[in-house]
């Protein structure tokens, strides 16, 4: 079905659409400095209101501003969502990517509806609590791991740097903010979050143990939510659930595309690889036309770089390339993209 959508609505895919997802966030952070109030006044998804006639609420609400509290780990979340969302864009494809977040946004509102309807049969009257994209954004983490479980991803290897420094001071910061101001709970809820981000970036952890970042980090929202109030835990545990029903919605779309984890153009793929050496063994030449096997790089310059995920050989000494013979040049690409990219001509 969405290969249909696809074929008939793909002109309109956003390209690049994190760049904007991010620009929207930071949009609702500026607003919150000006005017803490104008969100819930005027943006925010409240249902009653929307039966007024501001219709405009059933987009402006994913502009609400998320972690003002800790700022360091707002910045970082939104780097590491940033470069999470253009990896899988590049994989999934500008469409399918672009959908994923319209149908997280129709999930969204659904999950408002729910709640609203939940506690309308129970009291009475509906309550519209605020919600954003923060429970499909970690999804992204769900989708990192399954598309790329074998990347690295990271600024550094462990080691003491001048930005490790930086970070470190940051996280203090943020860290004395939160059980200063906002007592112990939230402080050391703003540090586990932060340990999390230090974690992903200067240890550079394989992409399949971002499952566990997901669920550590979903485990969070959960529980700020629980200690806001129990009803709006609950909310957060239904915008859970449809925000990974919207994730293996397009996941497993993906993946009998032929894309993700284990899939068939991965066997392939090493198929090739081994037929080709075979024959090159054999006939004591090298492999025909354009399949090549991958050499390592001298110094710190990689050989061989991935034309559509950006990948090379110092990402994981597993990796391997090949040439595509149907493109207009000399391409490469890795075993995720070599059949399933657009040919270039």
């Amino acid at each position: 079905m969405i290969d249909k959508l696809e074929k008939k609505f793909g002109k309109f895919a956003i390209r690049g659409l994190m760049r904007y997802i991010i620009g929207l966030y930071l949009a609702g952070f500026i607003i919150y400095l000006i005017d803490e109030t104008f969100y819930d006044n005027w943006l925010m998804l409240d249902i009653d209101k929307v039966l007024e006639g501001q219709v405009w609420r059933l987009v402006t609400f994913i502009i609400q501003p998320v972690n003002v509290n800790n700022i360091f780990g707002m910045f970082i979340s939104l780097y590491v969502y940033f470069m999470f969302g253009t990896a899988i864009e590049n994989v999934w494809g500008s469409f399918r990517f672009t959908l994923f977040y319209i149908s997280g946004i129709f999930f969204n509102i659904l999950a408002v509806v729910t709640m609203y309807l939940i506690i309308q049969g129970v009291f009475g009257y509906g309550v519209s609590y605020p919600a954003d994209l923060s429970y499909i954004n970690l999804t992204l983490f769900l989708a990192f791991a399954l598309t790329f479980p074998e990347l690295r991803f990271g600024m550094g290897n462990g080691g003491m740097s001048m930005f490790t420094m930086i970070w470190l001071m940051a996280i203090a910061v943020d860290v004395y903010q939160a059980f200063n101001y906002y007592g112990e709970f939230y402080g050391f809820i703003t540090l586990a979050e932060c340990l999390v981000w230090m974690t992903i970036l200067c240890f550079g952890p394989k992409a399949r143990h971002m499952v566990i970042v997901h669920f550590v980090l979903l485990g969070v929202e959960i529980a700020k939510a629980f200690k806001l109030n129990k009803y709006y835990g609950y909310f957060s545990l239904i915008m859970t659930a449809y925000a990974l029903l919207n994730f293996f919605i397009h996941y497993m779309s993906v993946k009998r595309k032929g894309l993700g984890f284990r899939s068939k153009i991965q066997k392939q793929f090493m198929q090739s690889v081994r037929n080709s050496e075979k024959h090159a063994t054999q006939s004591g030449g090298h492999p025909h036309a354009k399949v090549v096997s991958i050499y390592r790089g001298n110094g710190d310059q990689p050989r061989h770089r991935c034309a559509i995920c950006g990948r090379t050989e110092k990402d994981d000494d597993n990796l391997e390339f090949r040439f595509c013979s149907k493109c207009n040049g000399s391409f490469e690409y890795c075993s995720d993209h070599l059949y399933t990219h657009e040919h270039k001509t």
